[in-house]
């Protein structure tokens, strides 16, 4: 009984405390605008572009890895059978020079991080809801 009375106590308070009918007409209408500006559309589209897109990037890139593995192993073998001498030294110094895009002398993370911005830059060109592409391209990476 004693739980009853605290928990009508409490119910009073909430329902007088709170208008829920004029809280209600005011997200309403706030919803109503914000659906009306557009920007929920273009971020949602700016987010199915953009996880579309990293999924898609993290296939190619698995697909270039297996290339690139089967060159390797493919040199190796014609290497190995005497067929081809590879100069590996050469080779290693024209790939770095390749991946290396801020001519520090080494491929790092700040390599990585300008071709990602180059990336993100022709994908985002002219396209609304970027904050949402942004957010969509790493999901797609993620779960790709």
């Amino acid at each position: 009984d004693d739980q009853n009375n605290i928990l009508e106590k409490i119910k009073a308070a909430a329902t007088t405390a709170i208008d829920f009918d004029a809280v209600g007409q005011i997200l309403g209408s706030k919803t109503q605008n914000i659906i009306d500006s557009g920007v929920p559309t273009q971020i949602s589209y700016g987010f199915v572009c953009g996880f579309s897109s990293g999924y898609t990037m993290k296939k190619i890139g698995k697909v270039a890895s297996v290339v690139f593995g089967l060159g390797f192993v493919t040199l190796q073998s014609l290497s190995y059978a005497g067929y081809i001498n590879v100069d590996h030294k050469a080779l290693q110094k024209d790939v770095e020079n390749a991946f290396d895009l801020n001519n520090d002398g080494k491929v790092d993370d700040q390599d990585a991080n300008i071709v990602y911005n180059k990336v993100m830059e022709v994908l985002q060109f002219n396209m609304t809801g970027g904050s949402g592409f942004a957010a969509g391209f790493v999901g797609g990476v993620r779960s790709g």
